[in-house]
């Protein structure tokens, strides 16, 4: 596909403010009007619910990551422990993978931003696709409107595949995550996410804490979490019980 040139005129207060958050961001100007262009596209068509443009916006999306060399997943290659079976089945049984919110989750992710003084909170369900956000506290647009994001951009996903908790004090150093998109696209610098696990040992999600800034997360700061992670485990857990039992 070839590349159009075009002039966008904006107030000098706008255009400051453009290269400054590019700036922070490590990109160009024109690399972040760019994004901001595909994040209103994605809000808009989300608003419609029209599949095959969704489709096709990720395929320009993923053109652009190549234009700026950074890697693209191959979403025909599913991992493995992201798409078994019983495990999506599991999600599933939760009736949360289509949208839904749940208010005692969104309280305990509340309760983790609080204790920890942190921007943003998540209750994450992470599928072979996708990771949808059961609750979500702090989360900026347009993500907090769609109420997910693709599975490349998903820091949980890791939680799930270790089933394990995850800390990262700076995400741009960490070697598997320095190239995710959501540094970029949603601030995520520093993470701290425990697996949300249910009593047959199935791995759902993550219950993350996020920064804007590099930080170093405490071993009582992991255990405070933990703690909430459990109980929303055990609340994902009541869930799916009840809807198997009803079936």
């Amino acid at each position: 596909m070839g590349m159009r040139a075009t002039t966008v005129r904006f107030s000098d207060d706008v255009w400051n403010l453009v290269e400054h958050e590019a700036t922070a961001q490590g990109i160009s100007a024109a690399q972040f009007i760019r994004d901001a262009a595909l994040l209103r596209a994605a809000v808009l068509i989300g608003r419609r619910g029209h599949g095959d443009e969704m489709a096709e916006l990720e395929e320009v999306a993923r053109g652009a990551l190549r234009a700026n060399g950074r890697p693209v997943p191959d979403p025909a290659v599913p991992d493995p422990v992201l798409a078994e079976p019983r495990r999506l089945a599991a999600l599933a049984h939760t009736g949360l993978m289509d949208g839904q919110k749940d208010a005692t989750l969104d309280r305990l992710a509340r309760t983790a931003g609080k204790l920890l003084d942190a921007p943003m909170a998540l209750v994450s369900l992470v599928d072979h696709e996708r990771q949808v956000f059961a609750c979500s506290i702090g989360l900026p647009s347009p993500w907090a409107e769609l109420g997910q994001t693709p599975s490349d951009q998903s820091f949980c996903r890791h939680v799930v595949a270790r089933r394990a908790p995850l800390v990262v004090e700076d995400a741009r150093r960490h070697p598997d995550l320095r190239d995710n998109p959501s540094i970029h696209d949603l601030g995520v610098i520093a993470y701290l996410g425990i697996p949300l696990t249910t009593s047959e040992g199935i791995v759902l999600g993550s219950l993350c804490v996020i920064d804007h800034v590099p930080r170093v997360w405490s071993r009582s700061d992991v255990l405070a979490i933990t703690d909430l992670a459990e109980a929303a485990a055990l609340h994902l857990d009541r869930r799916i019980i009840e809807a198997t039992a009803a079936v």
